[in-house]
Order: C-alpha cells, then structure tokens, then sequence
C-alpha cells in the first residue's frame, strides 16, 4: 500500500508542469505582473508541449512500475527529460517556472499562451 502511494506521490511530481495550465486563475497578485516578451512565451509554449507528451510517455510506465526503485529512478529520467526539453527551447527551468507560476494568477497571461498553443506546432 505504501508502495502505490509513493507511486501516486511521484507520479505527482512528474505531471505537476503540464497541470500547471489547467489550473483556474486566481486573483492577481504581484509577482503576477510581471511580464514576459512574445518570444519567451513562444518558448514556453513550446516547453509546454514537449513536457506533455513527456509526461504522457512516463505516467502509464510509473504507474507500471514494480517496485519503488523503479518508480524513482523512472522519475529522475522523466524530470531530466523534462529540463532538457526547457533548456532546448532557449529558457532556463526557473524562467519556465516563473512563466508557470505567473500563468496560475494572470488570466491575461494564460489567455496570451493558450492563443500560442492553438497556432501550428513550428517545424524542428
């Protein structure tokens, strides 16, 4: 029983980033001010995008994992994964996280990423 519920603890962990959108905005705050250059919020898209299907490809192979080690160690993968695919698209882990954290309280903010998520995925 402790087994599945670390399991759901890191599974969690993994698909924290991708929820981060879907989150209902919240009044603003200060640090929701901030603002962020189209192509920071391009980048972020594109973050975004690669860290959903990330976290699509590990959730059903650490829900399937046999035992806690493979569990963390699927984790580990994952979340490197995840960083490298921010580093890939020009922003730092923190920038993304700063543009995430301020998405949660600026439905202006959010609005102006979901309209870059609805356009065309850009060629690699």
């Amino acid at each position: 029983m402790k087994f599945f519920s670390t399991l759901l603890a890191l599974s969690a962990l993994l698909l924290t980033m991708p929820v981060t959108l879907a989150q209902p905005a919240t009044p603003q705050t200060e640090a929701s001010k901030v603002s962020f250059s189209e192509p920071q919020l391009k980048q972020f898209a594109n973050a975004y995008r690669a860290i959903v299907v990330l976290s699509r490809e590990y959730a059903p192979k650490l829900k399937a994992a046999s035992d806690i080690r493979q569990a963390e160690a699927l984790n580990k993968e994952a979340q490197a994964k995840m960083v490298a695919a921010i580093e890939k698209t020009g922003l730092s882990k923190s920038k993304y996280q700063e543009i995430a954290n301020s998405i949660k309280s600026n439905p202006a903010l959010l609005e102006k990423v979901n309209k870059i998520l609805q356009q065309p995925r850009p060629q690699q």
